[in-house]
């Protein structure tokens, strides 16, 4: 079931406000102005997260792209999508539960959901109206322009987000990380979940963004990229936001 809204009709004709709540989900979301970013690393930054991480993952080669990319306005979500927002999603359109979507701590109300793969994801955003970011759009809501590494800054600070450091090890509730917002107000874009992307990664695998809270500093970068082993299926550590594309014209 799709449920198209428009974004024009819902605003009106002046600036798109900072911040809208989607109409089908009730999602919070920010705005992401059009503009151009820095996507990926350089070999210089290559070299230092080597140093950072004490072994030369080749994975982090894939971030190597040193280039100015521009991007048309939209809107994505704030926080990714709970367990709270799928039960909706599932009780409307009786689309398959995750297995832990009723689990006692993984399956709390304001905890991402998680074991969706990239058809759950693209099945729940047009349901709500919205699509899965490309990799262009979570990177730039992710780290703005200044080439960042995290999405609060270029150091490292383990209470920040929940990644490995943190020391959780589970999934934690949206909205609780305030020191690690993106420069768009974005939560969680580092650590917590993995989250679902379009796009292309090594030998056309799907792309996933962000890190977990099993991972590591080094993995939990803005620019970090890797794909599960089950697209369809998922895992406990991987979830998804959506967006909302705004017209060009605008």
């Amino acid at each position: 079931m799709e449920t198209p809204w428009n974004i024009i009709e819902m605003l009106g004709s002046g600036p798109f406000p900072d911040t809208i709540v989607s109409p089908v989900d009730s999602a919070e979301m920010v705005f992401v102005p059009a503009g151009e970013f820095a996507r990926g690393i350089t070999e210089e930054e290559l070299a230092q997260i080597f140093m950072l991480d004490k072994n030369e993952n080749p994975v982090y080669a894939s971030e190597v792209s040193g280039r100015t990319v521009y991007l048309s306005g939209f809107y994505i979500d704030r926080y990714p999508v709970t367990n709270y927002q799928y039960q909706k999603f599932v009780d409307e359109t009786g689309h398959r539960e995750p297995v832990l979507l009723k689990h006692p701590l993984w399956g709390q109300p304001m905890k991402p959901v998680v074991f969706v793969g990239w058809d759950d994801a693209r099945t729940y955003a047009r349901w709500a109206g919205k699509s899965i970011p490309t990799e262009d759009q979570w990177e730039k809501a992710a780290r703005g322009p200044d080439r960042r590494w995290w999405s609060w800054g270029q150091e490292f600070l383990p209470d920040h987000c929940n990644s490995k450091e943190y020391g959780l090890e589970h999934t934690s509730d949206i909205g609780i990380f305030d020191r690690g917002m993106s420069p768009y107000g974005c939560y969680d874009m580092c650590g917590n979940v993995w989250e679902i992307c379009e796009g292309q990664w090594l030998e056309e695998s799907l792309p996933m963004r962000g890190g977990c809270f099993l991972g590591s500093a080094t993995f939990c970068r803005a620019t970090c990229r890797w794909t599960p082993e089950d697209t369809v299926g998922g895992a406990h550590w991987l979830g998804f936001r959506c967006i909302k594309e705004v017209p060009t014209q605008q």
